[in-house]
């Protein structure tokens, strides 16, 4: 894997890639909300050596955090295409985690040519929400967790991976090999460590899962196939999922091409940090 810039209309963003195999199908990665590249490694770790990877820092996170504007979902998944032509390859499976799973969406509805199928990772389904109200508001009434990380700070690399240790979701399932995924997240700004990302690039993005029809409802008008991961338990480690049962159930009953896959017993997080990673990437290949 190495870290190549991708130009974008005013800039660039940052891409995670590794080249496929001759005949190889090529897997594209769009993380969540507040993630950045990095948090599909162990994902990618499973996945077949021979199958390319382009994974996304999106627009405002990562290396990608000084990316311009339009931060909207429908320019991230423009983005894909623009990464495939960059790279050369014609169609990619795209597999969006959380906030990525309606990206995914839109990329199959705007470029269905391109899309080979998509993968929905806790992600992806219609948000019911007041539209009249404040995008921010609305963030963190959804992700609450994940937007307060974004103004804390921190006094080292190793605070904020303390943080992530003591996480309700991922206490108790701790690993040595998170401390690169996560230490990515953060840089030094005037003495502290802060998340690098974007602010309005968070928001702008965010509430458009939510505010945005065209984004909301994306995933599940696929017209390609498409496959749903859902988990038991939420963004805290707490029983109830992100995505209920009764949602995917509805789901996969209104669009044939979506298919569901329910992992017990792992949360938001364990999915694609965690003991999640290995299933996830079968799914990604193809098994």
């Amino acid at each position: 894997m190495e870290d190549v810039p991708v130009p974008v209309p005013g800039g660039r963003i940052n891409v995670w890639y590794r080249p496929g195999g001759p005949g190889a199908p090529t897997a594209v990665l769009v993380h969540g909300l507040t993630g950045t590249s990095r948090w599909m490694s162990r994902v990618i770790e499973h996945l077949p050596s021979d199958m390319g990877v382009i994974a996304l820092d999106v627009r405002g996170r990562g290396q990608s955090w000084q990316a311009p504007p339009p931060y909207d979902l429908a320019t991230v998944a423009d983005d894909i295409v623009r990464s495939l032509d960059h790279f050369e390859v014609e169609t990619g499976i795209v597999a969006g985690y959380s906030m990525g799973g309606w990206v995914a969406g839109l990329f199959a509805q705007r470029h269905t040519d391109r899309a080979e199928r998509i993968v929905l990772l806790d992600g992806g389904l219609p948000i019911e929400v007041d539209r009249s109200r404040d995008p921010k508001e609305i963030l963190d009434e959804v992700v609450g967790p994940s937007m307060a990380r974004l103004e804390m700070t921190f006094d080292s690399v190793e605070e904020y991976l303390d943080f992530w240790k003591q996480h309700p979701a991922l206490e108790g399932r701790w690993d040595p090999a998170l401390e690169p995924v996560l230490a990515y997240d953060i840089h030094q700004v005037d003495g502290v460590w802060k998340v690098r990302a974007n602010a309005d690039a968070i928001v702008e993005s965010g509430g458009g899962f939510a505010l945005d029809p065209e984004a909301n409802e994306a995933a599940v008008r696929t017209p390609v196939p498409a496959t749903l991961v859902y988990v038991d338990h939420g963004l805290l480690g707490q029983p109830g999922g992100f995505i209920s049962p009764e949602a995917a159930q509805q789901a996969a009953s209104a669009n044939p091409n979506i298919r569901l896959l329910l992992l017990e017993g792992l949360n938001h997080y364990t999915l694609a940090l965690g003991e999640g990673a290995a299933t996830v990437a079968s799914v990604v290949a193809g098994n």
